[in-house]
């Protein structure tokens, strides 16, 4: 992994790797190992265990909304761009690679950065800004034709950097609609993963008769809070980082580079969701 500043470069070797995948395939995946109905449908609203969609109501015993950032089924929810939230956009053009990139440079994004990650025959190329209301379609294309790819296949959204309840009035919350998308790196899908199947497994215990559906709701809010700490510490660095200086900024990834630190932080940083849960049994 390397880190690029205006007063320098900085190259990481992590003690793992980063793992690129193609959306459709995994959603194909996961289908096949279901035994679920999908239907596509506007959901306006819920009323009790009745949620009200533009295709009729349907109801159930256990809901959860994974709908994202805007928590349809909650009281409250966000307006952009006056919301935490962070706005990102990638571009997907052929290539290749073996290294992930990161640039934190203000003259492409004042309060974020910019990437470059292979992801198989594709080079993904975007930007991402923790202030809403400022570009990023700009440095996405201003990057992306810096280091030679053509700027196409756009793909682009707000995302939550922090954390909110699991749980609302009965309703259980997963992936972004619940925050659970991770400060400063942005990364939502590998922590989406791992909530999800934490209230997937909350929900079993419910269907299988072990626990009712209130138990079930305090245990996920509790495994949810569980990760706060590690969620605020990561949202300060959110804050600060843009803050500093290049020059200390540069001096600071320098004097990480030590590969006992590099080993200590990203395996903590990994260890907030660890890939490992997927295969633990239940606690």
């Amino acid at each position: 992994m390397a880190f690029h500043t205006p007063r320098g470069n900085v190259r990481y070797r992590l003690p793992w790797s980063w793992s690129a995948f193609d959306y459709r395939h995994l959603c194909e995946l996961l289908l096949s190992q279901t035994h679920a109905r999908f239907e596509t449908a506007t959901v306006r609203g819920r009323g009790g265990t009745t949620v009200e969609t533009d295709r009729g109501e349907v109801s159930a015993p256990l809901i959860v909304d994974a709908l994202g950032w805007r928590r349809v089924l909650g009281r409250s929810r966000y307006q952009p761009p006056d919301a935490p939230l962070s706005r990102g956009l990638e571009v997907h053009p052929n290539g290749g690679g073996a290294d992930l990139d990161v640039w934190i440079d203000r003259s492409l994004v004042r309060h974020g950065y910019c990437w470059s990650v292979p992801a198989g025959v594709e080079q993904r190329v975007g930007a991402g800004s923790y202030e809403p209301r400022h570009d990023v379609k700009r440095p996405t294309v201003d990057l992306a034709r810096g280091l030679g790819r053509e700027p196409v296949r756009y793909q682009g959204n707000w995302f939550p950097h922090r954390l909110r309840a699991a749980t609302e009035d009965g309703v259980f919350f997963a992936g972004d609609s619940a925050g659970h998308c991770f400060p400063l790196s942005g990364e939502g899908i590998r922590t989406a993963f791992y909530f999800g199947g934490a209230c997937g497994r909350e929900l079993r215990t419910v269907l299988d008769g072990e626990s009712s559906v209130g138990e079930a709701l305090a245990r996920y809010a509790r495994f949810s809070d569980g990760h706060r700490r590690a969620f605020g510490l990561a949202l300060g660095l959110q804050r600060l980082i843009p803050a500093l200086p290049p020059r200390l900024l540069t001096l600071l990834l320098r004097a990480m580079s030590n590969q006992r630190v590099i080993d200590r932080a990203f395996n903590w940083y990994l260890a907030q969701a660890h890939p490992a849960y997927a295969t633990q049994a239940p606690a």
